[in-house]
């Protein structure tokens, strides 16, 4: 198979942190790197040899390349996403796929008007234990899911993280807190998982930083057909935790940090009430998944990247999946601030107003 030629965009840490661990893949050729900070370009081109540009349209311009991979901050996601499909140039941003979800709906409709692939970086799929786990949900382990719940509070950062680039903890920046910088990793477990919700009712804080964007979120969750559920994820608490918990009508499987254990009962919940006796109890028990290790990681997404590109396979994670992610965070935003539920599909005019508010309330 013909490696990839990829163009890099975006030189900051994960930028950085992308070509040390891809650099040596046979399925990828870095033929460029791209950034606003001379600096950081001159000195990346001349480490690793590779061609640099002191802008991203240059690079996608000069026609060394067949893809690109976007490391910037995230409001620029969309904008380099935009420019390279209008050339042809396959795409895979780091997430969130954009900061508003009309973003990620012109370019889901642009990747399908150029025909190119466009992937989103939701690394965390490829874990192994996160594997097992939506193969034994697929499988139907555990029944119909009723109660899903995501605890992510294992993303603790100090003032200095967030003193340490202007960009950080504002809406400009970011276009959110802890929702759309920490976050989308869990959001997305959570609804390739459990599903997608249809209706939330956010509460948001600031509690320990000196940002103007949320550190702490906690939200009730309803899906279709009876099925609830309750996130929880914030900067600000120590020592922190990462679970996700799915129960169904015939048991319950939980992920903490990495460890798999799944509850299994030889009857349904339905059965059980209907004909237990007065003091009975549920018959099952509990077991821990063992998993054995695996390649996984942002290499192994770049890796599929180009087999999607290359022999047609399926992505990782799909721009549809980034923008499932990043619909769910901008309603947990436009609920936590304004104080109201907020349904699915979320109103695109309403959030962009939302969020060019917060904008212009920094000045």
């Amino acid at each position: 198979m013909e490696p990839l030629k990829l163009g890099l965009v975006g030189l900051g840490g994960m930028g950085r942190s992308h070509l040390e661990k891809e650099m040596h893949l046979p399925e990828v050729r870095f033929v460029g790197v791209a950034d606003v900070v001379k600096e950081a370009v001159d000195e990346i081109s001349a480490r690793y040899d590779i061609p640099g540009f002191y802008s991203y349209r240059d690079l996608i311009d000069s026609g060394t390349c067949e893809a690109v991979l976007i490391a910037t901050p995230h409001p620029f996601h969309a904008p380099i996403a935009l420019y390279a499909m209008e050339r042809r140039l396959h795409v895979l941003s780091e997430k969130p796929i954009a900061v508003a979800v009309s973003e990620a709906d012109r370019m889901i409709a642009a990747a399908q008007r150029a025909g190119v692939v466009l992937g989103v970086m939701f690394q965390t799929r490829t874990e192994p234990h996160i594997k097992r786990a939506h193969q034994l949900l697929a499988d139907g382990a555990i029944g119909r899911i009723y109660r899903s719940v995501m605890i992510a509070s294992h993303w603790y950062r100090t003032q200095a993280y967030y003193d340490s680039g202007a960009w950080r903890g504002t809406w400009k920046g970011e276009g959110g807190g802890v929702l759309m910088n920490q976050s989308p990793h869990s959001l997305d477990l959570l609804i390739w998982l459990g599903g997608k919700p249809s209706r939330v009712q956010a509460r948001v804080a600031t509690r320990l930083h000196r940002i103007r964007v949320e550190d702490t979120v906690e939200a009730m969750l309803d899906y279709e057909e009876g099925h609830t559920g309750w996130l929880y994820t914030t900067t600000a608490e120590w020592p922190g935790e990462n679970r996700l918990e799915f129960t169904g009508d015939r048991g319950k499987l939980v992920i903490q940090d990495r460890t798999l254990r799944l509850y299994r009962m030889k009857r349904s919940i339905q059965e059980e009430t209907a004909t237990g006796t007065m003091w009975g109890k549920p018959e099952g028990e509990w077991e821990t998944i063992e998993v054995a290790p695996e390649p996984a990681g942002h290499a192994r997404v770049v890796q599929q990247f180009v087999r999607a590109i290359r022999l047609g396979e399926p992505l990782i994670a799909t721009a549809e999946d980034g923008r499932n992610s990043l619909e769910l965070a901008n309603a947990l935003l436009l609920s936590g601030f304004r104080g109201k539920p907020v349904s699915l599909p979320l109103d695109r005019d309403e959030y962009d107003q939302f969020l060019a508010e917060k904008r212009a309330e920094e000045g």
